[in-house]
């Protein structure tokens, strides 16, 4: 979690920041990062839920006792999903992982308990989306990015407002690519956060160690 957050401080702590990040890590580097920008830095944030209902992050949250009160979720998914368990968190509810061109446009209403007052996306310091790739299974590609594309107008509108972009570049490379256009700044993160080697390009986290 350190050698992330200091990664994207490099970076200003802001801004779209594109991690290349195994698929099978995508929950777990979305834990590290909840962990260390709304418990240890004390930021606002949005979690955005479009592969898993937003109880099952709350859940995994809560077992790692990261405190969630600087957290508001917004479930996407959950009217799709079988699972009906219930967990305590500050939750907006959209209509569908259809339509998103629409989706980002309603962050700021829908992170601030329906206000839809001007410059209500500041009271999030970052978006975090559990899995952009999963977007594909109900839009078509150039749907999904166009909303990249709208999420990085978003940070832009709001003074740079941090958006980790995670995505898998092995199993979704040309959505990889397609984000990478947009960001500036780009992350290697592997299963094994080790200190990235001297000059690498883009700033690599650790290498997946076979077993």
């Amino acid at each position: 979690m350190t050698q992330v957050l200091e990664a994207m401080d490099a970076a200003g702590l802001k801004g779209p920041v594109l991690l290349d990040v195994p698929s099978t890590q995508f929950v777990k580097t979305s834990l590290l990062l909840i962990k260390g920008l709304s418990q240890d830095r004390g930021l606002p944030g949005l979690f955005v839920s479009v592969d898993r209902p937003h109880q099952y992050m709350v859940h995994l949250l809560s077992v790692q006792r990261v405190k969630t009160e600087n957290l508001r979720f917004l479930d996407v998914i959950s009217r799709f999903a079988a699972d009906t368990k219930t967990a305590s968190a500050k939750v907006g509810m959209a209509d569908g992982p259809f339509h998103i061109d629409r989706l980002v446009s309603s962050f700021p209403a829908l992170a601030n308990n329906g206000s839809s007052e001007q410059n209500a996306g500041s009271k999030y310091r970052y978006v975090i989306i559990d899995n952009l790739a999963s977007l594909l299974a109900f839009n078509n590609f150039s749907s999904v990015s166009i909303f990249i594309e709208a999420l990085v107008h978003h940070s832009e509108e709001n003074g740079g407002l941090l958006i980790p972009i995670i995505l898998d570049s092995q199993k979704s490379a040309a959505l990889y690519d397609a984000a990478r256009a947009m960001c500036h700044e780009e992350l290697r993160i592997r299963v094994v956060c080790e200190a990235a080697p001297a000059g690498s390009s883009p700033n690599t986290l650790g290498e997946t160690k076979e077993t």
